[in-house]
């Protein structure tokens, strides 16, 4: 099914409402945060985290909630922040992904694509996990490695993993978002050579899966799966292994 953009605005909207009605585990006090009347309840505070764009905490309030003695301080926005805890967004994540679920088969297989990629953050030098500097002299930054699984066919992510730049393991997230996946049917996972290993693939045949996985080759890399294997000389051919 395809959804036009405001019906996946309501379906998004509709989620937040119901997450209200019972935040446990998604604040960090539910019997007291957002019981309140304030001037950013809990679905404001939600949406505004998630559309906001690269300004200054105080334009994003003001292009927000407008130009209005009423509106927040940032502090205040600071503060309520604090209370939302990530799993918030995890649940939001996979409601909304389950909710507007289609399945969009070639060939009578369901496409997985996993890839990663860094994302920059605020800079934080006491965050040492994520913080990054490439020589002295150079101000350093913080990176996150965040790892999706995407439904090439119908265009939508189905999982992710966040990890902090400096402890990042593509494989970890890799098996972890097979083992709590709760598709089934004829699926075949694609990836490049970050996710080559036995350990993934014997996670995806556990699951009923198929994948297909690029592996380093001979010339540019001193190890990997081909330097176990005997494989003829040839540009293109198949090769069953057990």
């Amino acid at each position: 099914m395809n959804y036009k953009p405001q019906d996946a605005k309501n379906i998004l909207l509709s989620i937040i409402n119901r997450q209200k009605e019972n935040l446990t585990g998604l604040v960090v006090n539910p019997q007291k945060d957002f019981s309140r009347n304030r001037k950013i309840p809990y679905e404001k505070m939600m949406l505004s985290l998630l559309t906001m764009e690269g300004a200054s905490l105080t334009s994003e309030l003001l292009r927000q909630f407008g130009c209005d003695m009423s509106i927040a301080t940032s502090s205040a926005f600071v503060q309520q922040r604090k209370k939302i805890l990530p799993e918030a967004f995890e649940k939001l994540f996979f409601d909304f992904s389950k909710e507007t679920e289609h399945t969009v088969n070639f060939k009578g297989h369901r496409l997985l694509a996993v890839d990663g990629t860094d994302i920059q953050i605020a800079t934080n030098l006491s965050d040492t996990d994520s913080l990054i500097q490439t020589r002295e002299g150079v101000k350093p930054y913080n990176l996150l490695h965040l790892n999706a699984i995407y439904d090439v066919m119908a265009h939508t992510y189905k999982d992710a993993v966040v990890f902090k730049k400096r402890i990042e393991n593509e494989n970890k997230a890799l098996v972890k978002m097979v083992d709590r996946s709760s598709l089934s049917g004829n699926i075949i996972i694609i990836a490049d050579r970050g996710y080559e290993a036995y350990n993934n693939m014997a996670h995806i045949q556990e699951k009923g899966w198929k994948y297909l996985i690029r592996i380093k080759d001979f010339q540019n890399y001193s190890s990997g799966i081909l330097h176990g294997l005997e494989l003829p000389d040839e540009d293109e051919f198949d090769e069953y292994i057990r």
